[in-house]
């Protein structure tokens, strides 16, 4: 026995030896190795079951693991020395803090899945231990392990705008879209031509990116150095997270304008039915470069139509400030109307080889248009200069009617801290045909009105041809509220100020583009301002900081001008788009301007101006629905106003118009309705003849502007012929019926009659009590 009993020691420590985890049927073994003192010595022995509870990043899991010791008679817990965990888990363990049972199970709870790897190694040391401590290696089976950033990692930008002859930084915006989490990264960077990109450097090619939950977006910012002669144009950067390549476009404006045409007609007016009359189209080139390959299209239309052949005319190249001016022969066909328009196209190719398109519209007056002629309204009295806080100046415009024109209202408006000192509203009950009257108004700024640029606002309203119509005018006034020190005074710094801006249109709509013209005036007497740049920004955000509420549209947010001569005006042009999550309201924008003085001295300025922004409103009617319809029967339709603009509407009434049918409880009225919020409409219908009927829902809605605004919806239902039997129905004439002998009068006319009836004022009555029930909950939940 005593040799058996060896033999099976000298088995169990060469199995113990080897030191292997094995799997078996669900368990994970693992053993610590001691065979030469496996009869005298003490050993541990440990299996754990694999961890098959599905684990993301943060969960939290639990371990079993059996231990099995020999050759001591001391407690499993004063027998180990210590437990150390690895792998998939970064938490430490107390060998006093766990729980281990009697029958030698450990018990370790409220592990945190760290998300690298998928299983945790278990280390545990004991008293006496020769060979080592016991290990086991745990799966996590259904553990979702952190993959890497090329699999997981994708750039939120496909283009960048950058300057030449700037050192600035970019975001390289970076997002995890993967349903997993991505564990640390490499970031390497690099110009792909390095040949046509030269002169673009980039300061730090390569980082490294912090690791990501799923669905997490970080910035990450880079500096780039754009020499002052790198050519205008897209140059690509290779981003190469992980060992894949993601493609971002550095497009580079240079401080020169590119090629931009501007249109402009002559001897457009007293057309003639069907007489060929001549018009001069001249194009200029505003820009810096040559626009190359002008084409021109005059776009013919049922009344207007081109007389000399094609209506595609060519210019090989418009030079830089030169205007070419081509003669284009047209016919009117139909003088019924004063103003007839014509679409021009223009495309030619830029300095980038890239081909661009626009289009204009111009007018042609007819001869025989009997339509009555608009207000003429220009001003007379401009303030010049710069004025102080508290100086007072005076706008001065004139209205001349070509026409007779009645109830006419004029009024003048400014910027809020510019107050009129005199009365700035006149209401005119008539203008005679060739009428001239002048008017004056007198403003003067107050404290609260920074230094800049405002304008001042004319507006004639009236109705003209049957429509109501409002002509505007525009002064500008400049304001100075800085005190200059007796140092700037000695000096004599030239100033430049926001000479004029207006945008197109004025009120620009949320979601839209639009054109924004900001003049650059050099204010000093005798002084030239050089190398002037200036920077245009929106502070303020959309909802839930959905970005910059203005953005520019193929160009860059800053100007350039070389040079600003004394009393010079210099005017940019930029197109802009309005997010739609913009709030209905006039935004600040500030350009900060930086330029020099004949000296080389440099010198900071920054304007403000507004941009008023409206939202757009929008209301739907969901599908209507009625009940079963029937001649003199009440039935009930429902239908759902939903409010899918970006604003609130108040004011809301809601009615129901149409023939053949009644309508009660027709008008609704609702206070506000927010946006994405519904309101459900149900009034009775009682249709008065059968067949196919059709009505209109009418809603008139307050916007955020205070305006008017209506919206319908039309409907149809079908109306099926009353069942129930006319008053007078016999379905047998009396002298027709033979005579009844001593026989008792039916009874069946009787019981269906009171049959019908019943059943008629049943469903009334039901009908009634299911809408006062409906109501009732209505109520409820309001008041809830």
């Amino acid at each position: 026995m005593k040799g058996k009993s060896k033999f099976a020691s000298l088995l169990m420590a060469g199995i113990i030896a080897s030191s292997c985890v094995y799997p078996i049927g669900g368990n994970v073994w693992a053993t610590e190795a001691n065979p030469g003192d496996q009869e005298t010595g003490p050993f541990l022995t440990v299996t754990a079951n694999e961890v098959t509870k599905t684990l993301e990043k943060g969960d939290k899991f639990n371990l079993f693991i059996t231990a099995k010791s020999g050759n001591t008679d001391k407690e499993l817990r004063e027998f180990i020395q210590y437990i150390e965990l690895s792998g998939s888990t970064s938490q430490s363990v107390d060998k006093n803090t766990v729980q281990i049972n009697g029958d030698g199970t450990i018990i370790i709870m409220d592990l945190v899945y760290n998300g690298n790897g998928k299983s945790v190694k278990v280390e545990i040391g004991y008293e006496g231990m020769k060979n080592g401590p016991a290990t086991v290696e745990i799966p996590l089976t259904n553990a979702s392990s952190a993959i890497s950033g090329a699999d997981g990692l994708t750039l939120a930008q496909s283009t960048i705008n950058v300057v030449a002859g700037e050192s600035q930084q970019i975001i390289l915006t970076v997002k995890n879209d993967s349903k997993s989490n991505v564990k640390e990264s490499k970031m390497k960077l690099k110009i792909k031509d390095s040949t046509s990109a030269k002169g673009i450097t980039l300061k730090k090619k390569e980082m490294t990116l912090s690791a990501m939950d799923k669905g997490a977006t970080k910035d990450y910012y880079i500096t780039v150095d754009i020499d002052k002669d790198v050519a205008r144009g897209i140059h690509e950067m290779i981003v190469d997270i992980d060992g894949k390549e993601h493609t971002v476009k550095l497009k580079v404006d240079s401080n020169f304008m590119p090629p931009s045409l501007e249109v402009s007609v002559s001897n457009t007016s007293a057309f003639e039915q069907n007489v060929a009359k001549s018009i001069q189209v001249a194009i200029k080139n505003v820009g810096h470069v040559t626009a190359k390959n002008v084409k021109v299209e005059i776009v013919p239309n049922e009344k207007v139509f081109v007389a000399d052949g094609s209506n595609v005319k060519y210019v090989e190249n418009i030079d830089s400030g030169k205007t070419q001016t081509i003669p284009v022969s047209l016919i009117v066909g139909d003088t019924t109307s004063f103003n007839l328009p014509v679409e021009m196209k223009l495309s030619y190719i830029d300095d980038l080889g890239e081909t661009q398109t626009s289009s204009q519209v111009v007018y042609l007056s007819t001869k025989g248009s009997v339509a009555q002629k608009e207000l003429e309204l220009s001003t007379t009295a401009e303030p010049q200069g710069i004025k102080q806080i508290g100086d007072v100046f005076t706008v001065g415009f004139k209205v001349t009617a070509p026409d007779e024109a009645k109830n006419v209202k004029l009024s003048v408006k400014s910027t809020d801290g510019i107050v009129s000192k005199s009365k700035s509203m006149f209401i005119e009950p008539k203008f005679t045909k060739g009428q001239t009257k002048s008017y004056i108004v007198d403003f003067v700024a107050t404290q609260s009105v920074t230094t800049g640029t405002y304008p001042i606002e004319i507006i004639a309203e009236y109705t003209l041809n049957g429509k109501e119509v409002a002509i505007k005018q525009y002064a500008t006034v400049s304001i100075d509220n800085q005190e200059e020190t007796e140092e700037e005074k000695g000096k004599g710094k030239p100033k430049v100020i926001v000479g004029t801006y207006s945008s197109n249109p004025v009120v620009v709509k949320a979601g839209e583009e639009f054109e924004l013209e900001i003049g650059f005036l050099n204010t000093h007497q005798d002084k030239t301002v050089k190398n002037l740049k200036a920077n245009l920004t929106v502070k303020e955000q959309g909802e839930n900081d959905t970005g910059s509420v203005f953005t520019p549209v193929n160009a860059s947010n800053t100007f350039f001008i070389s040079e600003l001569t004394p009393g010079q005006m210099d005017v940019k042009n930029i197109r802009l788009y309005t997010i739609p999550s913009a709030k209905p309201k006039t935004y600040d924008i500030t350009l900060e301007m930086e330029y020099e003085d004949a000296n080389g001295e440099a010198i900071t300025a920054t304007e403000h101006f507004g941009i008023p922004v409206e939202q757009v409103t929008k209301l739907e009617v969901a599908e209507v629905q009625v009940e079963t319809v029937e001649v003199g029967m009440p039935a009930e339709l429902t239908a759902t106003i939903y409010n899918t603009g970006k604003t609130s509407i108040s004011n809301v009434r809601i009615k129901t118009i149409g023939e053949g049918f009644e309508v009660q409880d027709n008008s609704l009225i609702i206070g506000q309705l927010d946006k994405g919020n519904s309101k459900t409409y149900n009034p009775t219908i009682i249709p008065l003849q059968g067949g196919a009927l059709t009505g209109q829902i009418q809603i008139e809605y307050e916007d955020v502007t205070g305006q008017i605004q209506t919206y319908t919806h039309d409907f149809q239902m079908d109306v099926m012929e009353s069942m129930m039997p006319p008053d007078d129905f016999n379905p047998m004439p009396d002298d027709m019926m033979p005579p009844m002998e001593d026989e008792k009068p039916a009874k069946w006319p009787t019981i269906l009659g009171m049959i019908l009836g019943m059943g008629i004022a049943a469903g009334i009555t039901a009908f009634v009590m299911k809408k006062r029930q409906r109501k009732l909950e209505e109520m409820d939940l309001d008041e809830d």
